[in-house]
């Protein structure tokens, strides 16, 4: 059958969704493409991704292209090749067509799912799918607005039980003209939108009716669930099939195993990690209260007993318990002609100079040459990510050494 607005290549997968293989005609070869008398392959729209597979020379079976992608320009089905296309295909010889088939049918499953999943959206929620990506392995939709949780929760219950009560779905073309009241009363899909006299709906039970020139199942039994990746309020990722009933399990087990370690009930689990976040909240406020009092202790001992080389004052110590912001705040001015060495967590270790003589991203410069480390920074602080501290507060002074000896 060949679509509303006539292509030059007859659209197979409209009358058999099903269909594998097929034979066509070279009507054109291009550099990186080929166009057919007839197709099975799906080109990219409306959201779903296209087929993939191979074409094959009728009279040489051992001839074979790759397709990588198809789409639709115009009026015309491209079929774009992997590689370069060997010579033997030329404009006007017979081939055949093999469509990859766990993709396709993937992609029927996903797009079938995706209309019975916007369809309950739009029913119960009231709000619209505005754009749909749709692979072999997973979909995401996108609303016009943000749903809650706890509606999407209803939705994904009735997807479901629909999805698994096995319910037919079928495509119709009709003239717009003909379209029967009690499929216009439901459609989902602009009508105007569409220039051509005939259009494709696809309609699920009495559930869904929506215009869509995609590939679908023959009956939702067949997809199975779906279980959700992601929700982001506006925007939904899910899974379908096998991958779902794989996730599905796999978080089941998790919840039966978190809900031991919580001492939890697994429908109690939300309330008791909110408990325990809050916990944790405190628990790393109060860290973070020890940590700078330890800080405040240890830095004033240390600068209170500087290394001296020549007229500069270094302070130094290892503080890998603590972050830099906090061991810099408690650091706080230093006095002239004083650098201070210090290793934070990470490890990185830190320069503070107040010596002009001896800018703090020089020495940073000068230690990363050596040991092949990375970092930078400004004349007053600067830092780098160490993998090994030991021996870098005597390297620094080493550098600091050589530098006076400079100047």
């Amino acid at each position: 059958m060949r679509n509303p607005k006539e292509t030059k290549t007859e659209l197979l997968f409209w009358d058999d969704q099903y269909l594998t293989k097929f034979e066509a005609i070279i009507l054109e070869k291009r550099d990186d493409s080929l166009l057919l008398d007839r197709t099975a392959f799906y080109p990219a729209g409306g959201g779903q991704f296209s087929d993939y597979g191979h074409i094959i020379l009728k009279d040489k079976k051992t001839k074979k292209l790759t397709i990588k992608s198809v789409e639709k320009t115009d009026n015309e089905i491209v079929h774009y090749i992997k590689g370069k296309i060997d010579p033997e295909f030329k404009t006007g010889l017979k081939v055949s067509g093999e469509i990859n088939w766990k993709r396709r049918y993937n992609l029927m499953l996903a797009h079938t799912s995706q209309h019975v999943l916007s369809a309950f959206i739009v029913n119960l929620v009231n709000v619209k799918t505005t754009k749909a990506m749709i692979d072999e392995n997973e979909v995401v939709i996108y609303l016009e607005r943000k749903i809650s949780e706890s509606e999407l929760s209803t939705v994904l219950i009735n997807t479901n039980s629909f999805l698994l009560s096995g319910k037919n779905v079928q495509s119709t073309f009709y003239e717009k003209s003909k379209i029967p009241e009690k499929i216009k009363a439901i459609l989902r899909g602009s009508l105007g939108e569409i220039d051509t006299p005939k259009v494709r709906i696809i309609s699920i039970d009495d559930l869904d009716q929506s215009l869509c020139g995609g590939t679908h199942c023959k009956n939702t039994s067949e997809i199975g669930i779906i279980i959700i990746n992601d929700f982001k309020g506006d925007s939904i990722n899910f899974s379908f099939g096998k991958k779902a009933l794989e996730r599905f399990a796999s978080i089941n087990l998790d919840v039966i195993k978190t809900s031991k370690l919580l001492s939890a009930k697994p429908a109690e689990i939300g309330k008791r990690m909110n408990k325990v976040i809050e916990e944790f909240t405190e628990l790393k406020e109060n860290n973070n209260q020890l940590t700078k009092i330890l800080l405040k202790q240890k830095l004033e001992e240390v600068k209170s007993n500087p290394v001296t080389i020549g007229s500069i004052k270094i302070i130094k110590d290892d503080f890998q318990y603590a972050e830099k912001k906090f061991v810099l705040q408690e650091l706080g001015p230093l006095s002239k002609n004083t650098i201070a060495v210090v290793i934070v967590k990470g490890p990185i270790l830190v320069i503070v100079s107040e010596e002009k003589m001896l800018p703090a991203d020089e020495l940073i410069k000068i230690f990363c040459k050596k040991t092949n480390n990375k970092g930078g920074g400004t004349p007053k602080i600067a830092q780098a990510a160490i993998k090994n501290t030991k021996n870098v507060f005597a390297m620094i002074e080493q550098i600091i050494e050589e530098k006076i000896i400079e100047i």
